[in-house]
Order: structure tokens, then sequence, then C-alpha cells
């Protein structure tokens, strides 16, 4: 699944008045009704259980949205606690993949009119855990990686990591933690993680190929390849371009409007059944309000949109296409776009932001934007190819479009070295690669938790840039 995101970012929607005295009774009656509305998906149930000092400020279908927004949560399990604040209650809810806090103020007739959900805080451990791992600890280098990965593992959601750095020329890997938790295995170098959202870059190489085979024009008009006309897909004679799609100013949303609307719709795994006839009745409903090209606007829609229509172009799948174009030549042997059983049983547990294990992600249409899986060997092959920019098509991908965007990378020109990276996310995994050419060096890190890892990436970076001291 892209989540993607992906990853969700949970506001907090509330209208307060004036602090009135808490009567749990009250409060817990509500609480119920609403989670067992948020359950059914009956947002507007929800909306029904509001007061006038509510309605009067945010309108149904606000709400409703913002509800629906927040369902990949999965469903809500229990409640672990209540604590009363700021004249009402926050309830500690345990949804199926995170958890949550319910901020709510109620009315003795028991309507809300105060209603928020947030992100349950992380806390860090104090001191670093204990947390078994292969690096040997002879070099500098292997003690400052280690001092970096034990700190970010006071993260209690830290599970697993591989960690694959290039600095200077000189490889060196690491493994830490474990494959699934309680087990006692550390993960391996043929241990396989969900890349997420890097799988763009992938898709976006497969751009570059079909640019320098002479199958398409980065400037082609996306409707060239979309059957039947779609009038609604220019603003001001401006079309949507292949390069739009694949730098994310096509100006499609991050998810298509109707993806409820698949058979058997989950949403934990929101893109399973997903189309390309539901994607095409999607795309007639969308209604430009600038010209596509400027504005970035990241989008797991159009990057999908981008491997479909490759798939047209060349006629044959998507996983047929990453084989014969990028991991077969590059060597990535353990680098799949469909897992097979073998691939499976390589596979680290994913886990949730709360920590429950979930199921690895099946992403219909949507796979060509954060779809692939590979092991630490494969991803560090994947980024000395895009140090050494010998495969012209990988090349073509970094070349900056605007926005500090690429062709599915990021891209920075910082002083006399370019930054070109991607991260990934999806319900189970966190990843991250970034390549700094002219330095000769860069990164991997894969991760099957939802950890905070910004931090580290920094850190390892800055490592990996330094200049090694004679």
């Amino acid at each position: 699944m892209v989540y993607r995101i992906c990853i969700l970012v949970i506001g907090l929607l509330r209208f307060s008045p004036a602090v009135a005295q808490v009567n749990s009774v009250v409060y817990n009656s509500v609480r119920d009704s609403i989670i067992a509305r948020f359950n059914r998906n009956d947002f507007k149930g929800i909306y029904q259980l509001a007061d006038t000092a509510f309605s009067n400020h945010i309108s149904e279908d606000r709400l409703v949205s913002y509800l629906k927004s927040n369902r990949n949560s999965g469903n809500i399990i229990s409640v672990v606690s209540q604590e009363e604040t700021k004249g009402g209650i926050s309830y500690h809810l345990q949804f199926e993949i995170r958890d949550m806090l319910l901020f709510l103020k109620v009315t003795p007739d028991r309507r809300f009119n105060s209603f928020g959900l947030s992100n349950v805080p992380i806390t860090l451990s104090a001191v670093a855990p204990q947390v078994q791992s292969d690096n040997p600890l002879k070099t500098d280098m292997d003690r400052s990686v280690d001092s970096l990965v034990r700190d970010y593992f006071r993260d209690p959601r830290a599970t697993g990591l591989s960690i694959g750095l290039v600095k200077a020329g000189k490889v060196s890997m690491y493994q830490y933690g474990e494959t699934q938790k309680g087990s006692g295995h550390l993960p391996t170098s043929q241990t396989i993680y969900e890349i997420g959202s890097i799988t763009k870059t992938f898709t976006a190489t497969l751009l570059g190929k079909a640019v320098l085979d002479g199958k398409v024009a980065l400037s082609d008009d996306i409707r060239r390849y979309l059957p039947g006309e779609f009038p609604n897909l220019s603003y001001a004679d401006h079309p949507i371009t292949l390069q739009y799609l694949a730098n994310h100013t096509s100006q499609l949303p991050a998810m298509s409007a109707n993806i409820g609307d698949q058979r058997g719709y989950n949403p934990l795994m929101p893109e399973a059944n997903y189309d390309s006839v539901l994607c095409y009745q999607a795309l007639r409903s969308i209604k430009l309000d600038t010209v596509p090209g400027y504005k970035f606007m990241y989008s797991n829609w159009g990057m999908a949109l981008l491997g479909h229509i490759l798939e047209k172009v060349y006629h044959q799948s998507y996983a047929q296409l990453l084989r014969q174009y990028i991991t077969g030549p590059l060597g990535m042997v353990h680098t799949t776009y469909q897992l097979v059983n073998e691939d499976k049983r390589q596979l680290a547990t994913p886990y949730s932001e709360n920590g429950r294990p979930i199921l690895f992600q099946d992403e219909g249409l949507f796979g060509a934007a954060g779809d692939i899986h590979a092991d630490l060997v494969d991803m560090v092959r994947y980024m000395l190819a895009q140090l050494a920019e010998k495969d012209q098509a990988i090349l073509l991908t970094h070349q900056l479009t605007r926005n500090s965007t690429g062709l599915g990378w990021g891209v920075r020109q910082v002083d006399n070295y370019r930054d070109i990276q991607h991260n990934g996310s999806t319900p189970g995994f966190t990843s991250h690669i970034s390549a700094f050419p002219e330095l000769n060096s860069g990164c991997v890190l894969l991760a099957n938790d939802k950890a905070a890892m910004g931090k580290l990436i920094v850190r390892l970076q800055t490592l990996v840039k330094q200049k090694i001291s004679r």
C-alpha cells in the first residue's frame, strides 16, 4: 500500500466553547457511539452527534473528509486509557495500526462540541537499549554508526534495521535488531523489506529508458496514452505531460477520489483491487485549477498512472519491465515487484506504528508508486548505480526539473555536490536511499517498523560525507 505516503499527517479538528463540568458516564456514552460509527464507516452519523456549537463552525463535509482521511488507521480496537484535561476528556484509543488520542467535550444531552484526533506522543527510552548487531566495532566508522543506531533504538517502535553505507567508494553494511520481535533473528544482507515510495525512482528510471528508446518524450501529453477523450486534463491549453507525472507537478491529488469504490475495499490495504477502469473514471472527474508543471504536489496516483502508461507503451507488465531494464542488468536478484513464496520466507515481519505485526501490502495499479521489495545487497547495488551514473536512463532521472525535483528523485545542489534522495514508508516498513555522486558516497536504510528515522538519516549522511582523514 502506498501510505504512504505516504504518511498520513493527522491534525486536530476542534471547536472549543466554554469549559463545562465533566460527566464521565455521559462522555463515555458519546465516545462509544463515535467508535461504533467510525468502525462501520458511518461518518455522517458521527456528525449527527455534534452539538450546534460545533456544527455551526465545522461543516459535515469537513468532518466526514477528516474522518475518512484517518480511516487507514483501521478499526478502533480498544480504549487504553482516559484522562480529564482542558475541560474535556482525552481518550487513548488503539486502532489496528496506530494509537491515537480522541479529545472530546460533551454536553449533558450527549452531544460533542469539541472533537479532535491526534497522534499519541512517542516516549523515547532514557538510555539506549541493548540491541544485537553484527557491527564488528573495529573502525572509527563502525563505532560512529553503532553510537548513532543505538540512539535510534531508543524509539520503542524500532525492531529491525539494515544499513548500507558508501563512503568515498568504500561499502559497509550493518544489521541491527530482529526480523521478528522476540525471535532473536538478526537481519541479514538478504533480508527482504518493502521499500515503499523508493519504488517511484525505479518507475522514473523506466520512463528514462522509454525516452532513450524513442518510445516517448518527456513532453508528451499523457492523453496520447489514455483511452477516449479527457479534455479536463489540461488547463489554459497546457496539458499534463509524462514529465509532470514523474516530478509531482501534474496537479493530480495523492490518491484518486474513488479509491473506496473498488471491490472488497479494505482501508488497511486501500489499493489492492484498484484497476485501470477505476483510474480512468477518476481521471474524468479531475478539475485542474492551475497550469500543470509548476506547483509541486506529491502524488502517488500520478506515479501509478505513469507506471500504467509505461506498461502500455512497452506492452509488458511492470514486473517484466523492472526485471528487463533495471534489476536484471544491475544484478538485483532479490528485488521483486510481486513477492513469490521464496521471497516471502526472507521477508522481515512488518510492524505498524503501535507495534502490531501486519500483512504485507498488495497495491493493484498503485504498485508502480510503492510496491517493490528488496534486500540490502540489492539496494546498495542500486545506490552504487546512482553514484556511477553510467546508465543514461539513471542519469536522466537525476536532472533537475524544478522545485528541487528530478524525475522521481529529490535533487538538490549543495555547494560542490548534488544531494539525490528518496524516502519510503508503508504501514509496516520505513526506508531511505541517498546518493552524493560527486562524493562517491551514499546511504541505504531499511527497517521493518515505523520508528522515526529522520534524525538517523541526517546523521549517517553527515558521516559518509565527511572527508577521510589521512
